[in-house]
Order: C-alpha cells, then sequence, then structure tokens
C-alpha cells in the first residue's frame, strides 16, 4: 500500500484509513473539489484496488462505523 499513489489535479489528502485481514480501506479528500474517495485494496498477489466516489455523510459515516 506505500507504493499506491492516488493522483488528480488537486491537492488531496487521505484522512481514514482503516486494514483488517489483508485489506485495507482509506478516505481521501479533495480540499478545492469537495470531492471524497472511497479506495479499498488488498496487498496480496495480484493486487486489488477499488476506487469510488462517495459523499460528504457516507466518509463520514464509514469514518464513524466501528468493526
Amino acid at each position: 500500500m506505500e507504493n499506491y499513489k492516488y493522483y488528480s489535479d488537486g491537492s488531496v489528502r487521505k484522512i481514514f484509513s482503516i486494514g483488517y485481514e489483508g485489506l485495507k480501506t482509506l478516505i481521501f479528500y479533495q480540499d478545492g473539489k469537495n470531492i471524497f474517495k472511497l479506495v479499498v485494496a488488498k496487498e496480496d498477489d495480484p493486487p486489488i484496488v477499488i476506487e469510488k466516489d462517495i459523499t460528504r455523510a457516507e466518509a463520514f459515516r464509514l469514518m464513524n462505523t466501528r468493526p
């Protein structure tokens, strides 16, 4: 996951990260456009990366949910 980079046309920051049994869930936020991006990644071979645009409400719901 250290090699994974999220590219966009503005500054993006990771605001949430949690891992469980080989899966890692991250939420990125882009200030200028108020965009939230959910990323789910699996580091095994082959690696799997899933990206999805989410709303602010969905992002905060995920961050406040306990596993």
